[in-house]
C-alpha cells in the first residue's frame, strides 16, 4: 500500500508540466524570449546604438531610392528634349527674307552739296540740317531753334536761302545745295567771308554761317543792294551778341568787292 501512494505522489507533478507547456505555447515566440531574457545597461546601450545605425542607413537608402530615380529621369528627359530640339531645329526650313514695305523705312538718296554728290541712307522724316551735320559732317549749318526763327541753319537751295531745319532731305534730291563750307569754291561766299573778318562781323561766331549764306543769296540775286534790302534779307537771322551794325557793314563791303555798291 505504501508503494502505491509513492507512485501517485511521483505522478502528480505531471499535470503542472502540461499546464506550463500550454502557457508556453500561448505566450511563446518573440514575446516569451524577450520576457525570459535578462538585460543589462551595457546590453541596452549596444542595442540602441545598433538600432540607430540601422535606421540611419535605411533612411539614407530611402533617400537615394527616392531622389536618384527622379534625377535620372530629369536628366534623361532633358537630354531627350535637347536632342529633340536639335533635331527639330536642323529640320526646320530657313526663315523667309524680310521685305521692307513700310513707307517709313530708310532709303538711299543722292544729295548735291557744294558741287559734290553724296549718297546717304535717310528716313523719310529726316530733315536736311540733320543729314548735313550728322551724315555729311558739314557742321557749319547749325541747328538752334528748329522752327525757322533764328536763321542759323540757312543754306542755299538752287541759289535761294532756305532754313534747313524745315526742309526734308528727300525733298532736296535733284537740287543744288550750298553751305558755308564751300568757302573759296564760290566767289560770292568767299567775298562775304573775307569782309566778315575785315568788318568784325562775327563775335561768338555761332550765327555767322547762317548770316553769310543769307547774304550770299542776296548778293547773287542783287549785286548792288540798298541798306533797306540788306536789312530785309537778313531779317530772318538773329545774333545773340547784337552785332548787327558790323554784319551789315560786312555785307556792304562784300558787295563793293564784288563790283556792286
Amino acid at each position: 500500500m505504501k508503494v502505491k501512494k509513492e507512485s501517485k505522489k511521483r505522478l502528480s507533478p505531471a499535470p503542472k508540466e502540461k499546464a506550463n507547456s500550454r502557457t508556453s505555447v500561448k505566450t511563446g515566440g518573440a514575446i516569451s524570449d524577450i520576457a525570459n531574457t535578462k538585460f543589462s545597461r551595457r546590453t541596452l546601450l549596444r542595442g540602441t546604438a545598433t538600432a540607430a545605425a540601422v535606421v540611419g542607413v535605411s533612411s539614407v537608402a530611402m533617400q537615394k531610392m527616392k531622389f536618384d530615380p527622379l534625377r535620372e529621369q530629369s536628366s534623361t528627359s532633358s537630354s531627350t528634349s535637347t536632342s529633340t530640339i536639335q533635331t527639330n531645329t536642323a529640320t526646320l526650313p530657313p526663315p523667309a527674307p524680310i521685305v521692307a514695305t513700310s513707307p517709313t523705312a530708310q532709303r538711299t538718296i543722292t544729295l548735291t552739296v557744294n558741287g559734290t554728290n553724296y549718297s546717304v541712307n535717310v528716313e523719310p522724316r529726316s530733315m536736311l540740317v540733320d543729314v548735313l551735320r550728322e551724315d555729311l559732317n558739314l557742321i557749319a549749318t547749325k541747328r538752334a531753334c528748329n522752327r525757322m526763327s533764328c536763321g542759323t541753319c540757312t543754306v542755299l537751295i538752287d541759289g535761294v536761302p532756305r532754313e534747313a531745319c524745315n526742309v526734308m532731305a528727300i525733298r532736296a534730291v535733284g537740287h543744288t545745295i550750298m553751305t558755308a563750307e564751300i568757302a573759296t569754291g564760290d566767289p560770292v561766299v568767299n567775298a562775304i567771308q573775307q569782309a566778315w573778318v575785315t568788318q568784325d562781323g562775327g563775335q561768338c561766331g555761332f550765327c555767322s554761317p547762317g548770316f553769310i549764306m543769307a547774304a550770299a543769296g542776296l548778293l547773287k540775286a542783287n549785286p548792288n543792294p540798298s541798306l533797306a534790302q540788306i536789312k530785309e534779307a537778313l531779317s530772318g537771322n538773329l545774333c545773340r551778341c547784337g552785332n548787327y551794325v558790323q554784319i551789315i557793314a560786312a555785307v556792304q563791303t562784300a558787295a563793293t568787292a564784288l563790283g556792286g555798291a
